[in-house]
């Protein structure tokens, strides 16, 4: 902390732009969440930015985060960059002598008026009308005194398969970010009949304007809200749950009966061309990749509906087919003009944008496609569009962020020193130089995660951000190559978030972005229709050594079920693969809402799935379930990944709520599956298969501990216990774990990930080491090195050591040990030995297993009321 503070004031945080499209970026909307360490800084508004001349930008911050004496620990900023084309620029983030802020210019601003049944929204260039009523999204724009829109033809349509519209009804509106240099209104509504009786589905839009703009970034959500009936466990397409659709799209018309000009570009770094005439399509069938038509892309009868390779141009004068489009279209008129891009058009195939007469068509979900859109049971699609109202007809630069937004660099010391990674170590400082080498494959080289997904051709609506699992071949008996999804196992999405921190590289960033908006959409299930133990869970990778067929990202498919003859196989989302702190990572970082309430709503599951007075069975008892405790098995709720998962999810909520229901859940959990004075030799740990997710369990311990003790402090009760109950278990690894590479014949499956795992054993005992007394604090770091340095020996005799799973493991768990090697001078905690004070271990009993005594002695009870009347009978 102290190297963040310089002669008493905050070290000024550089912030770094490489432009990379050749486009110039003029005052391009940039929004940023950067750290702070705790006690540093206590107002956002003493914060400025400055550009390489030391001119002060105007600022909006806002605290998204606060440590425990209410300094900030994140402040997510927004600002406008410039940067030369090809070019990089630096901007330095600082803070002043005095809270009196800085004042903004006059054109500065975004000012929001509201009427019965419209929005007005002023940037300050552009005015905008939105309805109220039904979602458009635009009711009018006017530029310069000049209408641009034809109100009563800019509609947003979705069409069923009959070929009925049904229109968006919006039933909530508000504003959920509010400043000087951005304000997003935020729509929540369904797509209703005509007679508004009836809902096909639901959307959700966010509208963002940026002052001295006039383009508009809008993420829209088409939701399919309804349970999916998953029969038998078993999660394919065609499932009576989903909805089907034929069209999703935005019209806009130019207002005004003069002549057209279109212009467009299919790519951003092509020249603009002009169409003569009034009609022009772009429309993307597909990947355009050498697998484009890959089984990824099977629908709900087993066929793959891609029509053609790549994309193809229609007007009345050109015909143009290629791979891969990222378009911008223009269209013009004498006094009025607008431009459309799409952000990742091709990745998110199909898609298309048309132009006749005037009026635009950006397809979402395009009609031209082969077949009929699914949206299965509490599944949803974001799609990001943007607008420009006044852009040049020659002129791309308007919407470069469209195509590829400015992606900031912060400086990896910041983040370093700041605290918010825990353990973490600048990647130029990191003295493991073949553990920097293996992480490397992720971005860098021959088969790096980019190049994965071309393997199975991991793009189109559904995909697009996803993993390929390239680690479920190795056993795998089937038609190749495998189509198997990651699905952000062991929380991805924060080992590329803490790597894009610890060396600026925006590689990670953009591995991030992708994932996390994938599993926001697709694996989480959106619905509050199903049971407590399902909805608002997130779905499981596509089972082991298995193809996903037609389940797409849900798991458990009946093809499965069927080639391999299996009389019982299925499930649904459980508490054993559940991760949050990638998805509030990517949220701190960028002030993605829409991650935040994904963390969020995950806790709740973890709430509502051990809540028993919401089954069937309340009836008998309330008491909990236990789904948030148990793991492998229902009747075992020791320290395993499942509890693990659900604490680490809550204790994410808590962060980001204030909530406590969250942290009294937390440590609830806690107390049922681990205690001081444990018998650990009953738990059986030396099951590898079935109990070595206890060292996650272990993990969770740790960063609760370190959670607890800097907002509470360490005369905590709940410390002492969770201090105690993990030196217990530390001790016992100490004497009795071995590598995982000594027992490998007893694996079913001995892969390179149970290597890469031994990465958990180094953490828990450098945890250990933190807060143990001194005479042991050597021993445990001692047995933390040689772990380490064992699993990166042992993995490196693997040829399959980049497949992604291991490297995930390394991405996410390999830091902390560098974080030792250099902090040897750490405070660390000193504590009273307590154990006696927590009383004996008490053996935790579900509702199910509470249900069941109870049937058994209401069944004795009226055996014997039976027995007893039979015998009355007799001696009458």
């Amino acid at each position: 902390m102290t190297a963040y503070v310089r002669n008493g004031k905050m070290r000024p945080v550089q912030i770094l732009f490489e432009e990379t499209l050749g486009l110039e970026r003029i005052n391009e909307p940039v929004t940023i969440g950067v750290p702070f360490p705790r006690g540093v800084l206590f107002r956002e508004t003493a914060l400025v930015l400055q550009d390489s001349h030391s001119e002060c930008l105007p600022l909006q911050a806002e605290v998204t985060d606060r440590w425990s004496d209410d300094s900030c620990r994140w402040v997510l900023l927004d600002f406008q960059a410039c940067v030369a084309a090809n070019g990089t620029t630096r901007y330095t983030l600082a803070s002043r002598d005095s809270g009196t802020p800085i004042t903004l210019p006059e054109s500065v601003g975004v000012v929001i008026d509201e009427v019965e049944d419209a929005v007005c929204v002023n940037t300050g260039t552009t005015t905008f009308w939105l309805n109220r009523i039904k979602f458009q999204p635009f009711m009018g724009a006017c530029v310069n005194g000049n209408e641009i829109l034809d109100a009563a033809l800019s509609r947003t349509f979705l069409t069923d398969p009959n070929g009925r519209l049904w229109i968006p009804k919006i039933r909530s509106l508000r504003r959920e970010t509010s400043g000087p240099l951005r304000t997003t209104l935020r729509f929540e509504g369904a797509f209703l009949d005509d007679k508004n009786t009836q809902t096909l589905a639901e959307f959700s839009s966010r509208l963002h304007f940026f002052a001295g703009h006039s383009v508009v970034k809008m993420e829209f959500t088409l939701r399919n809200p309804r349970a999916a009936k998953h029969l038998r466990g078993l999660w394919d397409l065609g499932d009576p749950g989903s909805i089907y659709f034929k069209d999703l799209s935005l019209h806009l018309k130019l207002a005004g009966r003069d002549s057209v000009t279109i212009k467009w570009s299919e790519d951003p770094k092509a020249p603009l061309k002009e169409t003569r005439g009034s009609v022009l399509e772009i429309y993307q069938a597909s990947s355009g990749g050498q697998n484009w038509r890959s089984r990824n892309h099977l629908d709900r009868f087993g066929n793959v509906p891609l029509s053609f390779r790549g994309y193809k141009v229609n007007s009345e004068d050109v015909f143009l087919q290629g791979d891969r489009a990222q378009p911008t279209v223009i269209v013009s008129g004498e006094n009025a003009s607008f431009a459309v891009a799409l952000d990742s058009f091709w990745q998110n195939f199909p898609k298309a944008v048309q132009v006749n007469d005037g009026l635009l068509a950006v397809k979402l979900f395009p009609a031209q496609y082969a077949n009929l859109f699914e949206l299965q049971g509490g599944e949803q699609k974001t799609h990001t569009v943007y607008f420009s109202f006044a852009a040049s007809a020659d002129n791309l630069n308007t919407l470069a962020c469209a195509h590829e937004g400015l992606i900031p660099s912060v400086d990896p010391e910041s983040y370093a020193e700041s605290g918010v990674f825990p353990y973490m170590v600048c990647e130029a400082r990191d003295p493991n130089g073949d553990y920097v080498e293996l992480i490397q494959h992720a971005i860098a080289g021959k088969n790096n995660l980019f190049e994965r997904r071309e393997i199975i051709d991991e793009y189109g609506w559904r995909n697009f951000g996803e993993l390929y699992a390239d680690h479920e071949a190795a056993f795998y008996e089937g038609p190749v190559p495998l189509i198997s999804h990651y699905n952000n196992q062991y929380d991805a999405i924060f080992g590329f978030a803490q790597h894009y921190a610890r060396a600026g590289d925006t590689r990670w960033f953009r591995l991030m972005r992708d994932l996390a908006r994938h599993v926001v959409d697709i694996d989480i299930y959106h619905t509050h229709m199903d049971k407590s133990a399902y909805s608002g869970g997130l779905f499981w990778h596509t089972a082991h050594y298995t193809d996903a067929a037609t389940c797409t990202h849900r798991t458990y498919s009946k093809k499965t079920m069927e080639d391999k003859a299996l009389t019982y196989y299925g499930g649904g989302p459980s508490n054993e693969h559940l991760y949050t702190t990638g998805l509030m990572t990517f949220y701190f970082l960028t002030g993605d809402i829409q991650a935040k309430e994904a963390v969020v709503g995950l806790a709740d599951w973890v709430i509502r799935m051990d809540d028993g007075a919401l089954t069937p069975l309340r009836l008998i008892s309330r008491a909990a379930t236990g789904l948030a405790s148990q793991t492998a098995s229902s009747n075992y709720h020791g320290p395993g990944r499942g509890a693990a998962n659900c604490i680490n999810a809550l204790l994410d909520a808590f962060v980001l709520t204030r909530n406590p229901v969250y942290l009294d859940k937390a440590e609830v959990l806690i107390r049922r599956c681990i205690h001081p004075m444990d018998d650990i030799e009953a738990l059986n740990l030396r099951d590898i298969e079935r109990r070595w997710s206890y060292l996650v369990f272990l993990q969770a311990l740790g960063k609760y501990l370190d959670f607890k003790t800097e907002r509470f402090g360490p005369d905590d009760d709940m410390v002492a216990y969770a201090k105690a109950s993990l030196l217990h278990y530390a001790r016992w690894i100490m004497t009795c774990e071995v590598p995982y590479s000594k027992v490998m014949d007893q694996l079913e499956y001995p892969t390179e990930t149970w290597i890469a795992q031994d990465l958990r054993k180094s953490n828990v005992l450098e945890w250990a080491g933190k807060y143990s007394l001194p005479d042991e604090r050597e021993k445990f770091f001692e047995q933390a090195v040689f772990f380490y340095q064992n699993c990166l020996t042992e993995l490196n005799h693997y040829d399959t050591k980049t497949y992604t799973r291991p490297l995930v493991l390394l991405l996410h768990y390999g830091c902390m040990h560098s974080y030792f090697q250099l902090h040897q001078e750490i405070d660390f905690f000193e504590w009273r030995d307590t154990t006696s004070t927590f009383g004996f271990p008490q053996r935790f009993k579900p509702q199910r297993a509470i249900v069941e005594a109870r049937l058994k002695i209401l069944l004795a009870v009226g055996v014997l009321c039976v027995l007893g009347l039979i015998g009355i009978l007799l001696l009458l």
